[in-house]
């Protein structure tokens, strides 16, 4: 395989509330798989969600491997024998951002409002093109306050609370990974929160 480069010219990030209603195996509002949502799935209703996408200086779904470690003591007859078990790769969605508490609405407000609860989050590297990641989190609020008469980032980890979905690839050609291991049932960009469009409603 050849040499390839890849940069983020136009990346996305939003965040939005997980509601009461929600089916529990939904990755993104309404259910809609990663290869059909869009920005305004998060975005429609200010109070639930908000996009972060310019504030962003960094967004990243760093992976953690989880691997145990047994030592066998060495015995008469053989030496020393250590096994490693891997376990279930745990996830965070790693973001560095521009804060902005002199905003009453803004990303600082409403990641320290949902300080806790659970979101969905769109994490796209082209816009809402592929590659892409959606999921869920735990919403963390950001610091408040800082260095004077500096431009001032801050720094913020979500912890993801399952294997995210992700569509690899690009525009033209993209594959689906879900995190579960198999394809969700289908759901369309036109499927509200709190309903999930059956097969025979997408076909």
């Amino acid at each position: 395989m050849s040499s390839h480069i890849f940069r983020i010219e136009n990346g996305v990030l939003a965040l939005s509330l997980v509601g009461d209603a929600d089916d529990a195996d939904w990755q993104t509002p309404g259910g809609i798989t990663v290869d059909l949502i869009t920005l305004a799935a998060y975005t429609t209703d200010p109070a639930e969600g908000i996009d972060l996408s310019c504030q962003v200086t960094s967004g990243a779904l760093m992976s953690s491997p989880n691997t145990t470690t047994d030592t066998t003591p060495a015995t008469f007859c053989s030496p020393e024998q250590t096994t490693t078990s891997v376990g279930v790769t745990s996830f965070t969605l790693d973001v560095s951002l521009l804060p902005d508490e002199d905003i009453a609405a803004g990303v600082s407000a409403f990641l320290y409002e949902h300080d806790t609860e659970e979101v969905y989050f769109l994490l796209g590297l082209d816009g809402v093109n592929p590659p892409k990641a959606v999921g869920r989190a735990r919403c963390v609020a950001a610091q408040v306050g800082g260095d004077p008469k500096v431009t001032r980032t801050v720094s913020i980890s979500l912890p993801v609370l399952r294997r995210p979905d992700i569509e690899f690839g690009n525009a033209t050609t993209s594959r689906i990974v879900y995190g579960s291991g198999a394809a969700p049932e289908v759901a369309t960009a036109a499927a509200g929160r709190g309903k999930r469009a059956s097969s025979d409603d997408a076909s």
